[in-house]
C-alpha cells in the first residue's frame, strides 16, 4: 500500500501587527506578546527552548491526525495551507483563517487543515503584562505525497471528478499549478484525437498512450537473457507548450535489473509527441499523467 507522509512548515512567528476583537481585547503575535502560550509538556523546558517544544508538539500532532484528502490523493495532487490561528485566555485554539493554494481540491486542503489545527490540546495561556491574553500566530501546512512512492491511476475505471464553480474561491490562478489529468478541463491531446468528440477524447488518449508504448518498448537485452520481468510506474507533465517534461519513473525491483528497465521506461516516455496541450478555465495549463510501463516475457 502507497504511504504517505506530511511536511509541516515550522510555526510561523511573524511580527504581527495588534489588532482588537468585537470585544476590544487585545491580540498579540508570538513575537510581541512577554510571555508564549505553550503545552503542558513544555513547561520545564528552559524559556529559550520553549518555542522549539512547541512547534516540535504541533508537527507531530499534524503527523499524528492529518487525513489526506481522498481525492486528492487519488490524482497525486498535493497542496500547502497558509492558516492563522488564535490561541485564547483559556488556551484554546480558533483558526481565522486558511487560504489553500488554487487547486481543484483546494476547499478539502483548507478544511483538513482547519481541522487538525482546530483539535490541538489546550495550550497554557500565554500572558502580557502580566494578563493573560490572545495570541496569534501563523502556521503552513504542506500536504506532500512521498516522492519516491509513485501510485498508478487508472484513468479508465477512475470517475472524472466534476468540479462546481462553488469549488474554488475566488478566481483561481492556475499560472504555476500542476492540474492532474483526471481533472482538467481539456485534456491534452495527441493530433490523432484532436477530431474526435470531447466525450471519447480520454479514451482515445489512452489508446494512443498504450499504442506509443507498445511500438517504442525495447526489451532490456541482459533483461531478456535471465528472463527478468518488470512493471514501471511512470508518472510526468505535459506543459503549456504539450511537450513532455520532469518524468519520474519507479521498478518495483530492487536489483541489478532495476536501472534497465527504469532507463527504457524513461526513454519511452521521452520520446512522446509533442501535444496540443490542456486547458483549465480557458487557459494552458501544465498537466500531470501516470501510466504503468510492463515489461513481460
Amino acid at each position: 500500500m502507497k504511504k504517505y507522509f506530511y511536511i509541516v512548515v515550522l510555526l510561523s512567528l511573524n511580527c504581527l501587527s495588534q489588532v482588537n476583537s468585537n470585544e476590544n481585547q487585545e491580540i498579540l503575535s508570538f513575537n510581541k506578546v512577554d510571555v508564549i502560550p505553550i503545552f503542558e509538556n513544555c513547561k520545564n523546558e528552559k524559556k529559550d527552548n520553549q518555542r522549539d517544544c512547541v512547534v516540535n508538539l504541533i508537527n507531530a500532532h499534524i503527523e499524528k491526525n492529518l487525513k489526506y484528502p481522498e481525492e486528492a490523493k487519488k490524482v497525486n495532487l498535493e497542496s500547502k495551507v497558509f492558516c492563522t490561528f488564535i490561541i485564547d485566555e483559556n488556551g484554546k485554539v480558533t483558526v481565522t483563517e486558511a487560504k489553500g493554494k488554487p487547486t481543484s481540491f483546494k476547499k478539502a486542503f483548507e478544511n483538513e487543515a482547519i481541522r487538525v489545527l482546530n483539535l490541538l490540546p489546550k495550550f497554557i495561556p500565554g500572558k502580557h503584562n502580566d494578563k493573560l491574553i490572545k495570541v496569534q500566530a501563523q502556521y503552513t501546512v504542506e500536504f506532500k505525497l512521498k516522492d519516491d512512492k509513485i501510485e498508478i491511476i487508472d484513468y479508465e475505471n477512475t470517475p472524472i471528478v466534476v468540479m462546481s464553480d462553488e469549488t474554488i474561491v475566488g478566481e483561481p490562478n492556475y499560472e504555476d499549478e500542476v492540474i492532474p489529468f483526471q481533472v482538467v478541463e481539456q485534456i491534452p491531446l495527441f493530433k490523432e484525437c484532436k477530431m474526435v468528440e470531447l466525450e471519447n477524447q480520454r479514451e482515445c488518449f489512452q489508446e494512443q498512450m498504450k499504442k506509443h508504448i507498445e511500438t517504442q518498448l525495447r526489451y532490456p537485452e541482459h533483461a531478456k537473457q535471465f528472463k527478468a520481468q518488470d512493471r514501471v510506474i511512470t508518472l510526468f507533465e505535459i506543459n503549456k507548450l504539450g511537450y513532455v517534461t520532469n518524468i519520474k519513473v519507479r521498478s518495483r525491483l530492487n536489483d541489478e535489473f532495476r536501472i534497465l528497465f527504469e532507463s527504457e521506461a524513461k526513454r519511452i516516455i521521452g520520446t512522446l509527441p509533442q501535444f496540443s496541450p490542456g486547458l483549465q478555465r480557458g487557459k494552458t495549463v501544465i498537466v500531470s499523467y501516470s501510466i504503468p510501463i510492463n515489461f513481460k516475457l
